[in-house]
Parts: structure tokens; C-alpha cells; sequence
């Protein structure tokens, strides 16, 4: 007999994942999902601006402390000079003051400003992801917008972004003869109105064979009011997912991530992933979400919550492992505690070389 259990089987393929894009159901479900602009396909120049090293962010907007990133890129007898680097390699945040980022994809930084003025604050996504892992770059913390340079700090700083580029087909087992075919992918650049959702109330849920298998809280702490709703959840998401989703969608196994705002009337549906191991499974695991036994005729999918205060390993803040000290993403739009950091930074630098030099002596 095998002393370990073997996982269960569960395969995805390219089509999967192309048909939890942004664009390919939006305009399917409007009326219940946020409004949002597509910006397909995305300029050949704005896609080489993700994926090169570094941030670099044009100087004609009113992003922070613009002049100051300028003038420490400008004066070369600066106390920070080794900063600047020929190449871009290393290099953390820069304000382009000759504009070489805009001239790289100018009618798109053109269409993202008159965005933001037509819309007001937007929150980005890039054809499958939300960099959510990167909201600690933005002063007020969340993934809200205000201006163009904002989005490019989010989408240049976010590993979500980077797997979207690199990785999105990993496990999907066409890939090869995908990548070997002569379609490429084509990416979209997603700009949604900001609107303040409450993390409490977003839920993942879990669809196999068109029935909900299972439905897990989205953000990882506890609530102690959810425990008594879930009943009106459950009946809102079997209606929504059997009346709404089921009959638009093209796949019949998926994962959707709604929100269902007071008074719990209506469902806002945020996005689509497909029903495979490179989804998040949260607060189940991918093999009790394979063996469900969905078809039987008593079954009722469990809705589940964090039921305790940072139990185990949803002690962690979401996305923590992507962060920085909050000294450093206050710096980003603080010329002063920049440049204290980088004082602070010397002087440890300091310390560490006088204690080394002194072991080197004493072993001597």
C-alpha cells in the first residue's frame, strides 16, 4: 500500500486561460460587473516599457514630488550620484525629465490621461491580473489611481503583471503546441472605475460541471457578521451562477471572484480564473476541490469562512511576501525621507564596515 496520496488529476488548457481575459467576457456581464474601458491591443512600446527592469515614469504629469526626481536625476554633484546608472539595470525610480517613456508609446499615454479625466480615479488590470501585490507603492495603499503615473508604478511593480507577460500558460497542457503555433498572445490593458470595495464582502467561488462545488471567503481575515449570512449568500449565488453566469459563460469549470455589497440584493461579478491549480484555492485545497462529489443529489456546497482571529497560515497580510518596510514606500513620494533613508542607509553602511575592519584586527 503507498504511504502518500497521489494528487488528483486536473488539467487546463491555453483555451481555458484565454477565455478568463478581461475582454473576452466583460461585455457579456455589463450590468454586473464594475464599468471599465479596454485598451486592445496594447502599443508594441508599452509592452517592452513592462518588461524592461526598473521604473522609469514621464515627467508631464502631477504625480508627487515630480521636480525633486528630476533634479536628483539632473544634478550630477549630488550627495546621491551613484544612484544614476548608464544603464538601467538596479536602477528603482526615476523621473524621465526628457520624456523618453512617453515617446516609447505616446498615443497610449495620451489615451490614459484623457481616461482619467473622463472617468476620475481608475484601478488597472492587464488581461488576466490585477496587481494587487503592489498597492504598497502607492501612498493611500489600495490600487486607486488618481493619475497616469500611478498606474505605471502599480503595472511595473507588480509580479502578477510579470507572470501575465511570462507565464500565463505554464500549466496548461497544450502550451507547447500553443507557443509552436502561429497565434500570439495579445494583450489588453483594462481600466477600471475605482470603487471602494468592502474586502470582507468578496467571495471566490468554485464551479465544476456548472455547479458550484465550493465558495471561500476572498480576503483572509475574520468577520464576525458573516457567520449568519451565509445562508442569503448561498441563495443569491445559486440564482447568479445558474441564472446569469452558467448560460454566457463559454466553460463549463471556472472560478469567479464576486462581490455582494449591502443590502445583499445584488452581485457584482470582479473576475474570472479558470478551474486549475494556478488559481488561488484560498481557504480549500485544490485536491478537496477535485474530489467533491457534486452530483449527488443532496449536495450542498460549504461556504467557507475564517472562523478565528490569524489562525495558521492566514496569520499573514495578503501579498505581505511582495512588500517593503512602509519607511521605504513612504520615501517613494517623500523627497525628505528619501533622502533620510539613504543617510540611514550610509550610515549603517558604515557601522558595519568599522565592526568588520575591527574583527579583521582582532583576528590578527
Amino acid at each position: 500500500m503507498s504511504d502518500y496520496a497521489r494528487l488528483a488529476e486536473l488539467s487546463v488548457s491555453v483555451q481555458h486561460v484565454k477565455n478568463c481575459a478581461f475582454s473576452q467576457w466583460y461585455h457579456k456581464f455589463e450590468g454586473h460587473t464594475p464599468k471599465a474601458q479596454i485598451v486592445k491591443p496594447v502599443a508594441a512600446g508599452f509592452m517592452k516599457y513592462l518588461e524592461q527592469d526598473g521604473i522609469e515614469l514621464p515627467n508631464d504629469s502631477n504625480f508627487g514630488q515630480s521636480s525633486y526626481f528630476q533634479e536628483i536625476q539632473n544634478t550630477e554633484d549630488n550627495d546621491y550620484s551613484d544612484w544614476e546608472d548608464d544603464s538601467n539595470d538596479g536602477e528603482v525610480l526615476r523621473q524621465d525629465s526628457k520624456s523618453s517613456v512617453v515617446a516609447m508609446f505616446p498615443e497610449l499615454h495620451e489615451k490614459l490621461k484623457a481616461a482619467f479625466r473622463e472617468m476620475g480615479p481608475l484601478t488597472p488590470k492587464l488581461t488576466w491580473s490585477s496587481p494587487k501585490d503592489a498597492t504598497w507603492i502607492l501612498a493611500n495603499n489600495t490600487l486607486k489611481c488618481q493619475e497616469v503615473n500611478d498606474l505605471y508604478l502599480l503595472l511595473k511593480a507588480s509580479n502578477y503583471i510579470t507572470h501575465d507577460l511570462d507565464r500565463a500558460f505554464d500549466e496548461c497542457y497544450d502550451r507547447e503546441e500553443y507557443m509552436e503555433g502561429p497565434e500570439s498572445i495579445t494583450h489588453e490593458l483594462i481600466l477600471r472605475k475605482w470603487f471602494d470595495i468592502n474586502p470582507a464582502l468578496e467571495f471566490r467561488v468554485f464551479v465544476e460541471d456548472s455547479r458550484i462545488v465550493a465558495v471561500s471567503q476572498r480576503d483572509l481575515n475574520y468577520y464576525d457578521y458573516l457567520l449568519p449570512l451565509i445562508d442569503t449568500f448561498k441563495d443569491l449565488l445559486d440564482d447568479f451562477i445558474e441564472e446569469t453566469v452558467n448560460p454566457k459563460f463559454p466553460d463549463k469549470s471556472y472560478v469567479c471572484d464576486v462581490y455582494i455589497p449591502r443590502p445583499f440584493k445584488k452581485i457584482w461579478l470582479i473576475d474570472f480564473n479558470p478551474f486549475a491549480r494556478k488559481t488561488d484555492p484560498l481557504l480549500f485545497s485544490w485536491n478537496e476541490l477535485v474530489t467533491i462529489k457534486a452530483n449527488e443529489a443532496d449536495f450542498d456546497f460549504e461556504f467557507r469562512l475564517v472562523h478565528e482571529n490569524n489562525v495558521a497560515r492566514f496569520a499573514g497580510k495578503e501579498h505581505s511576501e511582495s512588500q517593503v518596510p512602509k519607511d521605504v514606500a513612504d520615501a517613494i513620494t517623500n523627497p525628505n525621507a528619501i533622502k533620510e533613508l539613504a543617510q540611514k542607509w550610509s550610515e549603517l553602511m558604515k557601522m558595519q564596515q568599522a565592526d568588520e575592519s575591527s574583527s579583521d584586527d582582532d583576528g590578527n
